[in-house]
């Protein structure tokens, strides 16, 4: 069996890492081709002679082979939410200037020219509240195997990328998605009641509120934001908006199933292939807890139609480190991300749903 060209472009690559590294790997291990023999390249790495060879070899891995070969990888649709990287030193907070008011003019207000105005300014915390690792761990035995043929290596190599990266990915979906039940339950985000469009009649009550948010979302209003709603009394309401190519719609898949496609893009003004960029559909609205369990039934919301700013979500640190156990004579990658999950009450948005959200939990 001949290795891929996924696997030559990724072992390869490790070689030449270890050229400018000016390591010892690229001393023992050949350039591969697609005639390179799996045991002339696998012999001195696993020659207990050679340690440096074998240790090189998963630090040059960790370095490259995970991102360079292909693989089944867990395509997580909500990515298109995330912001940029937190920088270091970030404070957590985010802020929003309100317009300012208009006053009339006065010709013979000179007292007004010394006057303070100050700006209307509401501040909200956000924090970072995802801090994780994914481990595997891989014995000097299952190495050796790997080295059988080039097909199990690149099956071994794989096998790795889905523990690590797939875990993080699904969180990350898994993540994303609960940020709207929870906000929801929370009243942290606007709704509005609606049927679920299971009739003729229902789809067009639903089309028709979705353009109705779509619309009023562009234009400068306090109404969609839940800054004041969540705040009280005691908060200023502030003024918001969004730019069209701003807003999406994340839609449960069994009601996406019963909307018609070509209409919803219609109400949003959009053609079918642009409006399907904005969608993203999920499989449901409950929220789980880290370890699986549903804590609250959100089978009442139907979809969120949202500025994309309703959705904080920066990554601090995403990284691989590894680590030698000799005791077990095993290899343990880490793959460690810290992040920030949170919604923005200062974002348009707004969730549709068969019902008002209920308070608690209501985990099966």
């Amino acid at each position: 069996m001949q290795p891929s060209a996924g696997l030559i472009t990724a072992l390869n690559k490790m070689r030449e890492m270890s050229v400018q590294d000016g390591s010892v790997y690229h001393q023992y291990i050949p350039v591969i081709d697609e005639n390179t023999d799996i045991s002339k390249f696998g012999q001195p790495i696993l020659d207990s002679n050679l340690t440096p060879v074998y240790n090189e070899f998963f630090h040059l891995l960790k370095r490259i082979a995970f991102v360079a070969i292909n693989t089944k990888n867990f395509r997580n649709p909500l990515t298109q939410l995330e912001g940029d990287n937190l920088p270091l030193g970030y404070a957590g907070e985010n802020i929003y200037v309100n317009p300012a008011n208009a006053t009339a003019f006065n010709v013979n207000d000179f007292a007004g020219l010394l006057q303070k105005y100050e700006a209307r300014v509401s501040v909200e915390y956000l924090t970072v509240n995802m801090d994780v690792q994914y481990k595997v761990s891989l014995t000097r035995e299952k190495v050796r195997n790997a080295f059988t043929s080039w097909g199990e290596l690149e099956n071994f190599i794989n096998g790795i990328i889905n523990s690590l990266y797939n875990g993080a990915a699904i969180d990350t979906y898994r993540f994303t998605k609960n940020l709207v039940p929870a906000a929801f339950k929370d009243g942290r985000v606007k709704y509005e009641i609606v049927d679920e469009p299971t009739t003729e009649a229902k789809g067009k009550a639903f089309i028709k509120l979705c353009r109705k948010l779509y619309t009023n979302f562009q234009l400068p209003s306090t109404k969609y934001n839940a800054w004041k709603d969540y705040g009280g009394d005691d908060v200023e309401p502030i003024t918001t908006w969004s730019n069209p190519e701003d807003i999406v719609v994340m839609i449960r898949s069994d009601v996406d199933a019963e909307v018609d496609v070509d209409v919803l893009a219609a109400a949003f003004n959009m053609d079918k292939a642009d409006f399907m960029g904005r969608v993203i559909v999920v499989d449901d609205f409950d929220l789980y807890d880290n370890e699986g369990t549903k804590i609250y039934d959100g089978s009442s919301i139907l979809a969120l139609i949202a500025d994309k700013s309703f959705f904080k979500i920066r990554v601090q640190d995403y990284a691989m480190d590894e680590f030698y156990n000799a005791n077990a004579r095993a290899w343990t990658y880490f793959l460690n991300k810290t992040a920030m999950y949170n919604t923005s009450l200062f974002a348009n948005a707004c969730v549709l749903a068969t019902a008002a959200p209920s308070s608690g939990s209501d985990s099966e």
